[in-house]
């Protein structure tokens, strides 16, 4: 979720408390989402390319994933989790580019740079009417077994917003602390 309420998006990461300079570019982390995607257990992985100066001495995947999986509250999750990958930025490249230029005048190849989190608001944001979002909505069909399934009220429950008291708002703030 990009806050636009800010200057600037996020160019640091955090690792076990410090901030480590990294590359924002979309093409660094579409490279590192699908090594990660085809990470075996046990497996080490080189994660150099993604740090400008110091890298840090050790790394958990999962500490990266704030910049690379950067939090939404919606859609919510409506259901069971789904194991379904409906995008792999690798095999999917030829339709992410076609979408990209057809929508957006964007040609991928030639752009110079691209903020990672300006990429993922611009694949969110892409139409129905692209391969791409076709492709994805073939991989994520299920089909309903339930004949009195409403689609369109999970759909308006995944994007219902909601606000918070403060309360409740100091609470996740005080909770959260605890991590930092």
């Amino acid at each position: 979720m990009m806050d636009l309420t800010q200057r600037g998006l996020p160019n640091v990461v955090m690792i076990n408390g410090s901030p480590f300079s990294i590359y924002t570019d979309f093409r660094l982390w579409m490279r590192f989402e699908n090594e990660v995607r085809r990470l075996q257990r046990g497996h080490v992985m080189d994660i150099s390319y993604l740090f400008k100066n110091d890298m840090p001495a050790y790394c958990n995947i999962p500490e990266l994933f704030a910049f690379s999986r950067p939090y939404s509250p919606l859609p919510r999750q409506i259901g069971s989790a789904s194991d379904v990958i409906a995008l792999d930025y690798e095999l999917d490249g030829d339709l992410i580019y076609a979408a990209f230029l057809g929508q957006y005048g964007i040609d991928l190849v030639e752009v110079e740079e691209l903020h990672w989190h300006k990429f993922l608001a611009l694949l969110k944001g892409l139409n129905e009417q692209t391969k791409l979002r076709e492709v994805m909505g073939y991989r994520c069909y299920e089909k309903s077994t339930n004949p009195k399934k409403d689609v369109y009220e999970e759909l308006r429950r995944a994007w219902e917003i909601e606000y918070i008291s403060e309360d409740e708002q100091e609470e996740i703030d005080k909770f959260n602390s605890y991590f930092e």
